[in-house]
């Protein structure tokens, strides 16, 4: 978000589950890529459904706080930041408690751990907040 306006998505390196990267964003990318980055390139690396959790997580704190998690950070150190064992993000900065707990959610160290898509829909954040008197 910068000056009231949402910043569009670049979605041209969507890739089916189970196949490798085309390519690399740091700041949205989950710490088993950050590892395998720094390993070998992340050339064989195979994107799996909780990559898109990490993502989800990290786009909803960009849109709720204004900025990207690592705002101002090089690729270099946002890679070498991700790849910490047990990195996760502090999600503080996000003051509504059921979209903190989302994020948080979706961003576990372990990608076993992760929340699914279709769990992150069911989330509190998603059914109680509504429009105005339609509620999910």
């Amino acid at each position: 978000v910068k000056g009231g306006k949402v910043k569009g998505i670049d979605l041209e390196s969507a890739v089916k589950a189970g196949s490798n990267p085309v390519d690399y964003s740091p700041e949205a990318c989950p710490p088993e890529f950050a590892k395998d980055f720094l390993k070998n390139g992340g050339e064989t690396f195979v994107v799996k459904r909780s990559y898109d959790s990490w993502s989800l997580g990290m786009l909803f704190y960009n849109i709720y706080t204004g900025k990207g998690y690592f705002e101002g950070k090089t690729a270099g150190t946002i890679t070498k930041s991700l790849a910490v064992p047990n990195f996760e993000p502090d999600f503080r900065e996000i003051d509504d408690d059921n979209l903190r707990d989302l994020c948080e959610k979706l961003c576990k160290h372990e990608p076993k751990k992760r929340m699914g898509i279709t769990r992150a829909l069911l989330h509190p954040y998603f059914t109680s907040s509504g429009l105005g008197k339609w509620s999910f």
